[in-house]
């Protein structure tokens, strides 16, 4: 004889086949007929047990006595008279018809939530595929096994009225779903099943607990029977407990006055739209659906633009949300901000801080996620960063598995990941609010909040950005706020591209250091290639700033370094993943632009230039046409730089005839070179000139040559010859060939002059 299970694939496509012949007569087809073993529909079944009145009782109230006594495909959950009479009396009724008297609607959402859409056998209980079928591989099996765990069912909710633009409208609800938490959705996530159902659900029995092999509990339900119970239209199983409506997250917040604050921030973003398409027409008038923008949308039974045909979506999504209470908002709200930088009441955060705050309350995942999961790190925010809270500290009652996902319900909280961060000045301080959109444009936030890296970040001030050149502004847009750069040619402000924004935050930002030193001198590479901060005895400055002591308005004369300040959380830790810091600079730091060095050298005629000679000599070698130096790179090579090493102009000075090809040469009164050179004397020179540079069409160049570079060795030179970088940890030197070595001059504390196409040394001797 055949065991139920063995049969339950052979009755699921039978009842599929019944339902889609909408028209053909089967009944006489031999291959379709029921099979001797058939035991009578559901309705029938209990009413031969005599234990289930109740529930058979709420089938008639509610008019779903039809559905399971029809030719409707149905899987009924039957809970005994023992289960209704115990939950009855927890509600404080003596019957059911008593209930229904008091509250039809609840009952009958309550009835249909034992009510699923189909026929699920054992099987699918434990492991449902929608899209593979029952012909599925044993491979196709174990793709997501058990993720596919809640079940339409016949429980809806009423529709509601609300006003909308001061017109009273309809919001619509689908039918709700039923979770399975099965054996093999453990399985799959490699977590304990009964501690993590249990935590839910503490008083249920776990399936595997008092059974071996695969099983499943239904949402807070024991199943009594070990196998399906097959009937003629579809299967039925016994339940040791009546199954409430299961809310969405939404309105589990909603009916509960604990969540008012975190729930008026989620319903900032909200907005009604039409419901399907299916629905308006069916229902013959035009309905709504509550939707929040981009946050998930756990005010819907299901997923937004998903219809009943979407089995794959219905069945898996899932929404997670961490949600604090008022009072574990109000005290993390007080603990965090202040009257004192701008923030003394959650109404006046920027939009964008809430927009962070609130998303940072939902999980990455579009699955259910449990508490060892959880407690395991692998969960992570919509962000990406760390979900950081102990789920053992949420009260049980504050524990919610909804008809649409989790509620994890938070008495505390802490910090959510990138409001602990390295830029979390930015959300705390409306003195950085400017950079805080700038933050939100680059993309960056969420990887500058990564716990598994380490960052150094400087925070510029709102008065920064507005005394840059050119002026940054922060405008108004009704509900957001939109960064704007002031634009000469159309002589107004006009919205501040993203790329503006990233190329801001990068050089604002490093990952090769754990700290600024407050003493001695320090290279630091930024999230700009090629762009540097340069630290010294307790200052700072950028590459960009520190090449004006090229210009002659700047030589010898303007310091280009500002005082620096290490910002800190409000009770003096430290920030999760590095360190963050303010700098008394005008204006925001920004990356190189503009006209290159070899732009610069191509027009080095001023005297009082530190490159006055050198220049002089590229122009003697025929080496400048316009303002194009040929140094003897690959100029049509991608990304061409150069490295060059160039003789002071003292140096010049004293050694102008032991330089190749300029033993003729000599200074007139002014101090310029006196004389020209013969072809011959030309090539010397240019010779040499290009063998004091190295570049990357030659070499693999990731970075200019300072102390703790990755640039030193032995380079081939644009002569073709060998120049060699030396680096003892505090200072350069260079040779040639192996000649002499030499040393680069101090007076810079060896930091590169770093352009976008070249960097610039000075050396005190010549090279030889």
């Amino acid at each position: 004889m055949q065991s139920n299970k063995t049969i339950s694939a052979l009755m699921i496509s039978l009842l599929t086949v019944l339902v889609m012949a909408s028209c053909a007569d089967l009944a006489d087809d031999e291959h379709y007929k029921l099979p001797a073993w058939a035991k009578g529909n559901a309705y029938e079944m209990m009413q031969g047990e005599g234990v289930y009145s109740t529930f058979l009782r709420g089938l008639q109230l509610t008019g779903n006595d039809g559905i399971v006594n029809g030719k409707s495909i149905v899987t009924v959950m039957a809970p005994d008279d023992n289960a209704f009479d115990s939950f009855l009396k927890s509600k404080g009724y003596n019957s059911i018809d008593e209930m229904y008297a008091a509250n039809p609607d609840y009952v009958k959402g309550l009835i249909g939530m034992h009510l699923m859409y189909y026929a699920f056998d054992w099987n699918k209980m434990v492991n449902f595929r929608p899209d593979d079928g029952d012909g599925a591989t044993e491979e196709q099996k174990a793709v997501f096994a058990g993720y596919y765990y809640k079940h339409r069912t016949h429980s809806q909710d009423a529709i509601e009225k609300v006003t909308i633009d001061g017109t009273e409208q309809e919001v619509y609800h689908d039918e709700k779903f039923l979770p399975v938490f099965s054996t093999k959705m453990f399985e799959t996530k490699g977590i304990d099943a009964a501690t993590n159902y249990n935590y839910f659900y503490p008083t249920t029995t776990w399936f595997g607990s008092e059974n071996e092999g695969d099983g499943f509990n239904i949402a807070n339900a024991k199943v009594s029977n070990t196998d399906n119970i097959i009937t003629d239209n579809g299967y039925l199983y016994k339940v040791d407990r009546v199954i409430e409506p299961l809310k969405t997250i939404y309105d589990e917040l909603r009916n509960n006055s604990d969540y008012s604050q975190f729930l008026s921030i989620y319903d900032e973003y909200l907005t009604y739209q039409l419901a399907r398409t299916d629905v308006t027409d069916a229902l013959g008038r035009n309905v709504y659906v509550r939707e929040h923008g981009n946050l998930p949308p756990i005010a819907c039974e299901w997923p937004v633009g998903a219809t009943y045909t979407s089995m794959n979506r219905l069945e898996h999504d899932g929404y997670n949300v961490f949600a604090p209470t008022n009072q574990a908002l109000d005290n993390f709200f007080h603990g965090y901000w202040s009257k004192e930088q701008g923030y003394g009441s959650l109404a006046d955060l920027d939009p964008l801080i809430k927009q962070y705050f609130i998303f940072q309350m939902f999980a990455e995942s579009t699955f259910i996620v449990f508490p060892e999961e959880i407690e395991n790190g692998k969960v992570q925010t919509s962000y990406g960063t760390p979900i950081n809270f102990d789920p053992q500290s949420i009260s049980q009652e504050r524990r919610r598995i909804c008809c649409n996902g989790v509620l994890y319900g938070m008495d505390e909280m802490t910090a959510p990941a990138i409001f602990s961060s390295v830029v979390a000045p930015a959300f705390r301080d409306t003195t950085f609010s400017y950079y805080l959109y700038c933050l939100d444009g680059s993309g960056l936030v969420s990887p500058l909040a990564a716990e598994n890296s380490t960052f150094v970040t400087l925070i510029p001030s709102n008065d920064q950005f507005r005394k840059s050149d050119p002026a940054i502004t922060l405008v108004d847009m009704g509900k957001t706020r939109q960064l704007q750069v002031w634009n000469d040619e159309s002589a107004q402000f006009v919205e501040m591209g993203n790329s503006a924004k990233l190329s801001i935050v990068n050089i604002h930002t490093a990952d090769a250091v754990s700290e600024l030193p407050t003493s001695g001198k320090r290279v630091v590479n930024t999230s700009v290639p090629f762009n540097y901060w340069y630290v010294k005895d307790g200052e700072i400055t950028t590459n960009a700033l520190f090449n004006n002591q090229l210009e002659i308005d700047a030589m010898h004369t303007d310091n280009p370094y500002v005082a620096f300040h290490e910002t800190k959380p409000a009770d003096g830790s430290e920030w999760s993943n590095g360190k963050a810091y303010t700098y008394d600079a005008p204006s925001i730091f920004k990356a190189q632009s503009g006209d290159g060095l070899l732009s610069k050298l191509s027009k080095g005629n001023d005297s009082n230039l530190e490159y006055y000679y050198y220049a002089q000599l590229l122009k003697l070698a025929g080496m400048v046409s316009g303002t194009y130096v040929n140094l003897g790179g690959d100029i049509e090579s991608d990304n061409l730089r150069y490295v060059i090493f160039a003789p002071t102009n003292e140096v010049v000075k004293q050694h102008l005839k032991e330089i190749p090809g300029c033993d003729k040469l000599s200074f007139n009164a002014d101090g310029s070179i006196k004389g020209t050179l013969t072809a011959a004397n030309k090539a010397l020179l240019g010779n040499w000139l290009r063998a004091c540079c190295v570049s990357t069409d030659k070499n693999q160049i990731s970075d200019y040559p300072f102390p703790g570079s990755s640039c030193k060795g032995n380079f081939v030179n644009n002569d073709l010859t060998t120049l060699s970088i030396y680096d003892n940890g505090t200072s350069l030197s260079v040779s040639l060939n192996g000649g002499e070595t030499v040393s680069v001059t101090d007076k810079y504390s060896y930091f590169p002059f770093a352009f976008s196409d070249a960097c610039l040394h000075f050396v005190d001797a010549l090279l030889k």
